[in-house]
């Protein structure tokens, strides 16, 4: 009779459980259709709609914060555990809102006029179109680093391994306007910078290569970090059993670590695009923002707010953080744990 009574409550429980998870992700569906709505409504100057979206989006986003927070608690069985769950997930429910309530007013200030001239303005195409092309180029040149790199640092223990360790991380957390006053410095006050670009011809100051070399110093690293930690996470042994059935070195690491580790070496790739799709600070000082010539997105946000155009300002602001994202959603996706170890 207890034994039958336990089971009926366990499954009593588990099906509340299972409608707190899907009361709880039909909010959050209704919350990003509402957002969505609400945006373009605002956009397009649809006021009854827009009302309509808002109240939907702040009422659904409680809601879902509600069922979350109660699904959470309910796995514990007494009032203590429960408590404790509610306590530790409110800061995550304020910061979440926080960075929806930003995102979403924004969106809401921005108007028709504003997207009509980032869709029809020459300058923004050509900054979009230079912002993909160096982006680009810059993950390419990284992965030729950061994939040997990788390799030779999770695999490899030599006198100063921890002080290359934290050469590669340093900037993941410098400032970013240090590197372009670091390189600005280099080209125009040392020999070697002047050899570079006045001898070979290399000129990088106020030039689109110097783009590219700016992504490339600020975001390598995350390409680096992030692919040591997909070869940490490839078992040795496994390639080790390779050398014994007759692969060389390199038939090892192409046919059994490389494969392994795709999913670290695609989240590296895509976290380096979108970090150096993004930067800003070490451009300014370069390469500046001359139009048509080295300005990209980031620097577009800056020249339009500068001379009054704010709403142009943010849908260009909206867009990058659209990318970011999409980007970070994907690496999720595709690079499981290997995001990011530091």
């Amino acid at each position: 009779m207890m034994h039958s009574k336990a089971m009926n409550e366990n499954k009593n429980t588990g099906h509340v459980k299972q409608k707190l998870k899907t009361g709880a992700s039909l909010f959050l569906i209704l919350f990003i259709v509402s957002a969505f709505l609400g945006v373009a409504a605002n956009v397009v100057e649809w006021e009854i709609m827009k009302k309509f979206s808002v109240f939907i989006m702040w009422t659904s986003l409680p809601c879902y914060f509600i069922f979350s927070m109660l699904y959470v608690s309910s796995k514990s069985n007494n009032l203590s555990g429960r408590f404790f769950s509610i306590v530790t997930f409110f800061p995550l429910v304020l910061f979440i809102s926080l960075a929806f309530f930003l995102i979403i007013t924004d969106a809401m200030y921005i108007d028709k006029d504003a997207v009509i001239k980032v869709l029809h303005s020459s300058f923004i195409r050509d900054a979009l179109q230079l912002s993909i092309v160096t982006s680009v180029t810059t993950v390419m040149i990284a992965l030729i680093f950061a994939i040997p790199m990788g390799y030779a640092l999770s695999r490899y223990r030599f006198p100063g391994h921890l002080f290359a360790d934290t050469i590669v991380d340093i900037p993941i957390v410098f400032p970013p306007l240090v590197a372009g006053l670091t390189l600005l410095v280099f080209f125009s006050e040392t020999g070697i910078g002047r050899w570079i670009q006045e001898d070979l011809g290399l000129e990088f100051v106020f030039q689109p290569k110097g783009i590219v070399l700016c992504q490339f110093i600020v975001s390598a690293s995350f390409a680096i970090r992030s692919i040591k930690s997909a070869f940490d996470d490839v078992d040795k042994r496994l390639e080790n059993v390779a050398l014994t059935l007759g692969c060389s070195r390199w038939g090892s690491f192409l046919r059994v670590s490389l494969p392994m580790a795709s999913g670290g070496i695609m989240a590296g790739a895509i976290l380096t695009w979108a970090r150096a799709f993004g930067i800003f600070g070490p451009l300014m000082i370069l390469v500046g923002s001359f139009r048509g010539r080295t300005e990209v997105l980031s620097t577009t946000i800056y020249l339009e707010q500068s001379v009054g155009n704010l709403e142009v300002a943010l849908a260009v602001a909206l867009l990058l953080i659209f990318v970011a994202i999409i980007s970070l959603g994907t690496i999720r996706l595709l690079g499981g744990r290997a995001l990011v170890k530091l």
